[in-house]
């Protein structure tokens, strides 16, 4: 039965394959396909976090990172809830 999803065929080196397989033990996964996606996704969610996280910095001033700094881990944390309700 034909598939809408896309393929990707990866060759990939003997110590990422090791990596790989490593990773599948650690999170009880049965096939390469299946961590090979975990993985792909993980990465592309950290990139647009990533470049949230830049966006935010970079649309302030020094003096309102640096108040953030000073106040500490709560207006870090109410600056990240601002951020990903925005996003």
């Amino acid at each position: 039965m034909p598939s809408t999803k896309k393929r990707v065929n990866l060759t990939i080196p003997d110590e990422v394959y090791e990596r790989l397989q490593a990773y599948k033990a650690k999170y009880g996964l049965s096939n390469d396909a299946t961590a090979c996606l975990q993985l792909i996704v993980q990465q592309l969610n950290g990139l647009d976090r990533t470049e949230l996280v830049f966006n935010y910095i970079s649309k302030n001033s020094v003096e309102a990172l640096s108040q953030m700094s000073f106040e500490g881990f709560s207006a870090l944390k109410d600056a990240q809830l601002d951020l990903f309700h925005k996003g």
